[in-house]
């Protein structure tokens, strides 16, 4: 595999990194607190995509080996070789399909036939509702039951009572990496491993939305046999999504998807020898977005993870610090080890209420439950607010928020005003 080196970006707290994202510059006041449901993207992807229509805009399938076809072919291999360089794959392990919500959708209906009456799939009440609503499809569907993996005081698996859950009849354990409500990481590699020495035949299917970006990754070294990410939470576009599936696990699967070249007649046989993307890829892909996928990638690697990790960490504490002199705040992850979310509440509000308010002084947050169903069974409480830190982000924003949200303790009818 050719191996990509760039020069590493260093992130700091001036505005040289801010200025790698052009939404800033039309958006000079904005305070983007809301990364965690997407992104910004940087100039380089947002030009890479206008690229690909204005320089090449031709089909992958195109016949013949003219530069338009073969750019636009390399392009798609290199840009699978950057994202297994970044999770240690194998390129051809790599799958773009439309989002992760599609992804777990088809994941998990081509296991559909790996599952029988009485067996069972692992989930957490941490996830988000595409890792839980296609699972439970399909286990009601097949006669499968749906377990919940119990937690620990830090809301991550307990490792120490797996031996009491994960058994024989365990076929598929599904769980994110890092929570996008709370924030916590699971440590994967140690889960796995137990998991698999008590039953090798289980599948581990791992969420990696929230962490992509945020937190090394090596499937090899972790033992899983699938992961999902999005490449709009990752500095790329939307319309893709990434299913990485470990080669010997995806050449059991059946074939679900039909046209764009895969046929099946009266007379014919399925190829079984056709690339494991091509299980899945069906039809023209999503090109304008490979091309900037590829550029978030090139982006991703620039960045030394570890800094990243460290500023947003950083970032994270002097905000639940700031927010904490607030005389009405409820902090739910303050002493939960986290990178770069926040959750909170401020008494006397609704959660969509402060998010409105705080929209309207040009601060992007969210509120809600955030696409995790279960979260009110951890927490107490049906809607909070997220603030979600990336490395665009610096003190001023933080600053920013807490000067909001002091105002609005201090003056209550302005979200009434505002709500008028």
């Amino acid at each position: 595999m050719k191996r990509w080196c760039w020069k590493k970006i260093s992130i700091t707290m001036d505005n040289k990194t801010r200025q790698l994202f052009p939404l800033f510059t039309h958006q000079k006041n904005l305070v983007y607190l809301d990364s965690a449901a997407t992104s910004l993207k940087p100039l380089s992807v947002i030009q890479a995509i206008s690229s690909y229509y204005e320089k090449y805009s031709i089909n992958s399938h195109s016949e013949g080996n003219n530069s338009l076809s073969s750019e636009v072919r390399n392009t798609i291999q290199q840009t699978r070789q950057l994202i297994a360089q970044k999770i240690n794959a194998q390129a051809e392990e790599i799958i773009f399909l439309p989002s992760t919500t599609y992804s777990l959708n088809i994941l998990a209906l081509s296991l559909k036939s790996y599952l029988a009456k009485g067996d069972k799939i692992y989930l957490t009440h941490l996830e988000h509702s595409s890792n839980c609503y296609p699972w439970q499809a399909v286990a009601q569907a097949k006669g499968v039951e749906v377990v919940f993996l119990p937690l620990n005081k830090n809301f991550t698996i307990d490792f120490n009572k797996l031996e009491s859950y994960v058994d024989k009849k365990t076929r598929i354990v599904s769980f994110s990496h890092l929570s996008n409500s709370l924030g916590v990481i699971n440590p994967v590699k140690e889960i796995t491993k137990k998991i698999k020495k008590i039953n090798p035949n289980c599948l581990v299917i791992i969420d990696a939305c929230q962490s992509v970006a945020h937190l090394p990754i090596n499937v090899k070294e972790w033992g899983i046999d699938a992961l999902i990410f999005s490449g709009h939470k990752v500095y790329g576009p939307t319309g893709i999504g990434i299913l990485w599936l470990k080669k010997e696990v995806g050449q059991k699967l059946p074939d679900l998807l039909w046209g764009g070249g895969k046929k099946i007649g009266p007379d014919e046989k399925i190829d079984e020898n056709l690339p494991l993307a091509q299980k899945f890829e069906v039809g023209t892909l999503p090109l304008a977005q490979i091309f900037g996928l590829k550029k978030s990638f090139e982006f991703l690697n620039s960045l030394n993870i570890k800094e990243v990790n460290k500023y947003e960490k950083e970032l994270k504490d002097y905000a639940i610090r700031e927010l904490g002199k607030l005389k009405k705040i409820t902090i739910y992850n303050k002493n939960l080890e986290t990178v770069d979310i926040v959750l909170f509440n401020l008494e006397g509000f609704h959660a969509h209420d402060v998010a409105d308010y705080l929209g309207k002084n040009n601060i992007c947050v969210r509120a809600g439950n955030f696409c995790c169903p279960y979260l009110k069974e951890l927490i107490g409480v049906e809607a909070t607010i997220r603030i979600s830190l990336f490395i665009y982000n610096n003190e001023e924003d933080i600053n920013e928020l807490v000067y909001c949200l002091k105002k609005l303790e201090n003056q209550p009818n302005l979200v009434v005003d505002f709500l008028n």
